[in-house]
């Protein structure tokens, strides 16, 4: 997962009649794929990018919804509920608007990232989890003067 502009990557996108968005969809892929989530497609960047393109974009509507449903788990993390996008990226990638789904989710990284480097958790760390109990150590009962007879 790496910082990347929004706004640049549309444009490359559009200038190089989405070839760059091919290769933007291949680093949200990688970024969720190393990203431990209950949401994430289990097939590596390049045999997602691969069955995108064998499926004529069908499988890039799966991505896209467990992409969605991934990303409010990760906000979850960090304590924020900013709703479930799976439905909303699913519709807009299947009326053809993925490019879209690709900015909102480049956002989302780029925010996890300032987050992770003002020093919160990193977005690629699983929960925090309390520590396990642990009994506090014995201690003797306090001397309660001699014994009476």
């Amino acid at each position: 997962m790496e910082r990347r502009g929004v706004a640049a990557a549309v444009i490359f996108t559009i200038i190089t009649c989405g070839i760059y968005g091919i290769y933007w969809m291949y680093k949200i892929a990688q970024g969720y794929y190393e990203t431990p989530t209950n949401e994430r497609v289990d097939t590596t960047p390049g045999v997602t990018v691969l069955l995108i393109i064998i499926t004529g974009g069908i499988y890039g509507w799966y991505c896209y919804y467990k992409w969605g449903r991934a990303t409010a788990e990760i906000w979850g993390r960090y304590g924020r509920d900013d709703g479930d996008k799976a439905v909303m990226y699913l519709l807009l990638s299947i009326f053809g608007f993925s490019i879209i789904c690709d900015a909102m989710i480049q956002s989302d990284f780029n925010n996890w990232l300032s987050i992770w480097e003002g020093g919160g958790p990193a977005p690629n760390q699983p929960p925090h989890q309390p520590p396990p109990y642990q009994p506090p150590p014995y201690q003797p009962p306090p001397p309660q003067g001699p014994p009476q007879y």
